[in-house]
Parts: C-alpha cells; sequence; structure tokens
C-alpha cells in the first residue's frame, strides 16, 4: 500500500482531535518506509485459567473487585477469581504491519517483531504524532531495519474476545504462532524470508516475549525487554492497580470502547497514565493529549496474570537487552538503580545480556523527550549483535 502523509490533526496542537485506531490502516506510515497492512488469521494453543469471580455489572462492582484482589490479606471468603486451566485451541484474527526500508539497506533482512503492551495498540512503535520525536518503526527503518508490529488480541483492529479471557498465555502463543509465520517470510512484502528476528516487547508486552522465548528459545535471534524489571522488589502490583483508577471501558466510553465487555478497563483520566507512565519534566503534555486519545482498553485478566507466564530461559543463548527507564514507576517502584541487575542477569544467565537505564525516563519510553534516545540504545544493540 502507498505511504499515507501526517494528517494536519497530527500537528502539534493543543487542539482537540478524534484520533480513531479502530481501522485497520494507520493513520500514518514512515515516509522512508514502504509499510503493508496485514489481517492475519492465527492459530493458537494456549492454557486459559478460568475466571471464577462475578462479572461485573458496573464500576461499583469492579471497585469491590479490585479492593478485595489488592487486599493484604483477602481471606478465607474471598478465593482466588483464577483457575482450573483449561485448553484453548483457536484461531484469531491479528491485524499488523510491517514497513521495511524503501532504499533497499543491507539489514532489512533483520526484521523487529514488536509487540506492545497493555492499554495500547500498534500505533504505540509508529506515532502519528511527532514521529521524528517519538516513532520507533521510522527511527528502526532509518537504520535499515524491518519492523513487524500488530495489535494483540482485544486491541486496535485485531479480533475481540472477553476481557474474562484474555490472559498472558493468549499473548504468549499468538507472538509465538505469528513469529513463525514471519520467519517463514509470510507477511513481510518485498524482502521475503528474513535472514535474523529480534523479538521486542513493551511491558506486558516485554513479560509476553519474555515468556514466547521460554517456551520457544529458537524463535528469536536477539530478544529486547523495553519496560521491563524482574526484582520483585520493585513491582507494586497492588500500587499499580490502584494507582491506575480503573473505570470500566465500554461504560466511561461507549462510542469507542462499546465492543468490548465489562471485563475490559480503562484508567480513569490522563492523570492516571503520568503517575504510571512518565516522569516530569521530560514530557510534553501535547503527546500526553495524543498517548491518552489513544489509549486502548485492557482485559482484567491480563492484570491478574502479568506475572504467570512461563519464567525460565535458560535454553536461550542470544544477544539480549533489558532497556528500562530509569524511574520507571511500575517494575522498580519509581527508582530502578540497584534493583534492576538482579535477576535480570541470573534469569538470563545462558545469554549475550545488556542492561540499560534509560535517564529521566519513567515506564512509557516512547512518549518522554528522549525517546530517541531509547531508540539508539535498540538499534546500537542489534548492530552491536551483528544483526
Amino acid at each position: 500500500m502507498s505511504v499515507s502523509a501526517l494528517p494536519s490533526a497530527y500537528s502539534n496542537t493543543t487542539q482537540q482531535v478524534d484520533y480513531s485506531f479502530k481501522d485497520l490502516h494507520l493513520p500514518y506510515y514512515p515516509p522512508n518506509a514502504d509499510c503493508q497492512d496485514y489481517m492475519i488469521p492465527v492459530a493458537v494453543v494456549w492454557d486459559k485459567l478460568q475466571f471464577n469471580g462475578t462479572k461485573f455489572q458496573n464500576d461499583y462492582d469492579l471497585e469491590d473487585f479490585l479492593s478485595v484482589a489488592t487486599t493484604r490479606e483477602p481471606g478465607p471468603n474471598y478465593p482466588s477469581p483464577l483457575g482450573p486451566i483449561t485448553k484453548v485451541n483457536t484461531t484469531y484474527q491479528i491485524a499488523a504491519s510491517f514497513c521495511s526500508p524503501k532504499v533497499s539497506s543491507p539489514k532489512e533482512k533483520t526484521v523487529i517483531v514488536a509487540t506492545h503492551g497493555i492499554a495500547l495498540a500498534r500505533q504505540h512503535w509508529n506515532s502519528a504524532y511527532r514521529p521524528d520525536d517519538y516513532n520507533f518503526v521510522q527511527h528502526a527503518v532509518s537504520k535499515g531495519y524491518s519492523v513487524f508490529f500488530y495489535d494483540r488480541v482485544g486491541c486496535g483492529a485485531s479480533q475481540k474476545i472477553s476481557g474474562y479471557e484474555a490472559q498472558i498465555n493468549t499473548a504468549i502463543s499468538v507472538l509465538q504462532s505469528l513469529t513463525r509465520l514471519v520467519k517463514s517470510g509470510a507477511y513481510t512484502g518485498r524482502i521475503g524470508v528474513p535472514s535474523k528476528v529480534a523479538l521486542m516487547g513493551f511491558s506486558f508486552g516485554s513479560y509476553t516475549t519474555h515468556g514466547a522465548v521460554s517456551l520457544s528459545p529458537d524463535l528469536a535471534d536477539a530478544v529486547i525487554l523495553t519496560a521491563i524489571g524482574f526484582n520483585k522488589t520493585g513491582l507494586n502490583v497492588n500500587g499499580l492497580v490502584r494507582s491506575y483508577a480503573n473505570r470500566i471501558a465500554a461504560q466511561q466510553s461507549p462510542a469507542t470502547y462499546g465492543d468490548r465487555d465489562t471485563g475490559y478497563l480503562t484508567w480513569v483520566d490522563k492523570y492516571a497514565q503520568i503517575m504510571n507512565y512518565l516522569k516530569a519534566p521530560n514530557y510534553d503534555t501535547t503527546a500526553i493529549e495524543y498517548a491518552e486519545a489513544g489509549k486502548e482498553p485492557y482485559a482484567v485478566t491480563e492484570f491478574l496474570t502479568l506475572l504467570s507466564g512461563p519464567q525460565n530461559v535458560d535454553g536461550y543463548k542470544g544477544p539480549a537487552l533489558h532497556l528500562t527507564g530509569e524511574d520507571d514507576y511500575i517494575f522498580c517502584d519509581g527508582y530502578c538503580p540497584g534493583i534492576f541487575e538482579e535477576p535480570a542477569k541470573t534469569i538470563y544467565k545462558n545469554a549475550k545480556l545488556e542492561l540499560a537505564l534509560h535517564p529521566g525516563a519513567s515506564h512509557n519510553l516512547n512518549f518522554h523527550k528522549n525517546a530517541t534516545g531509547a531508540y539508539e540504545v535498540i538499534t546500537g544493540f542489534l548492530e552491536r549483535s551483528g544483526l
């Protein structure tokens, strides 16, 4: 498909704009790239933890559920909302984009497969707002790399399933299947079969990537985990749930999120996003308006299963990069030095691991003023790793 120009609605302005991410085609594609969009049938097999709680009728029900879920000691009257496990064997329709350099590059056959996090869609990697500052795909393509990025199940233009069903194992199985398709040369445009594939994630997408590599170490020639942390000292899950001030997405904005059931949640407003994702003074308020307008609901079972995916990556022996904001609120409780290095080094003990903390940034590296510096770390890592 042809590359579209930057719509005037995405210029640097404070005017109210209706940003829509519901269509398969994105509102912006890098001018230095040839980009194609796909709707891909993806066959998956995964273990589903049943949601045993009562489904929410309204925000009163949700708040009661979350108050119990984040209680220090819920007690015997509040059993776990998850379990037992059932096997799911199905096919999901996944919306994806593939961008490669317009001008042929020796590195174009290295494909970065990028998985976004909670409350986002594939637009996370391909910002239409000030792309010179906030667009990872544009940066990677400028360095000669190709990028395959997609909407996770329940997000963007991909198939919607129940918010009481989508969970970390759903995401892992989709990523495994998609990566095998990419490695075979399907959905990679004119470059055909890639020579190398790097798996990259953001936040929940990093845990997804980690889980996929744990189960299938041969999937990746390089692993890039951004906005990640494995030290539970810094992972304040209860604080995260509370500071999101969750609302049922379809009831907060029926016109935007009415295609999701009550298991899909959203944080209450842009200030909740700032609390969890950004660090002053290293962000622009106009960028946050853009990010808030494009936020996606997340499944309650994604929250509940975030840390339950497979962990052992001893079988992976290739290059790996862990890149997190120095002041990451979600995975480091606001300050990463001293707790970021371990147990990451132990978990990835057989990999060629690089660790990097991005200065002046919290969780969402892509929307801090120095985002391009983080992009340089990622592409520099790939170059040093021979990809």
